[in-house]
């Protein structure tokens, strides 16, 4: 899967690790962020396949971070989110279904890498 980048943004650097090692090992190439506007930034910079995200972050948060990258249209608004989030919420779950997927913290890399190559592959279709 060389080729893939992965954004991972969660402002904990113990998820952020556990995660990347998780998709390095799976051959995807990961990029961090620890605060929602690093995500943003990291975004537009790196040109991710996908992005997961938690919905606890400092300065600009995980539903603030799906609402710019709709704003901005395409391309932005295309790249499938994972919500990776210690919040349980049937909203979060019809939200995270809709971008990409919801997964809860703590999540098992099988889950994991399941949701990540399900929403990598596939097609886009403009929300």
């Amino acid at each position: 899967m060389t080729g893939t980048t992965i954004l991972v943004a969660d402002d904990s650097r113990t998820i952020r690790v556990q995660v990347r090692q998780i998709l390095t090992t799976a051959g995807f190439d990961v990029v961090e962020a620890g605060t929602g506007q690093e995500a943003l930034e990291q975004i537009e910079d790196q040109h991710p396949s996908l992005a997961i995200v938690d919905i606890n972050m400092p300065d600009v948060d995980g539903y603030e971070l799906c609402q710019t990258l709709q704003e901005r249209g395409a391309p932005w608004k295309d790249i499938p989110i994972v919500l990776l989030t210690s919040l349980n919420s049937h909203a979060l779950e019809l939200l995270g279904d809709e971008l990409g997927a919801y997964l809860r913290k703590p999540v098992q890399p099988e889950e994991l890498l399941e949701a990540v190559k399900t929403n990598v592959n596939r097609p886009l279709v403009s929300r």
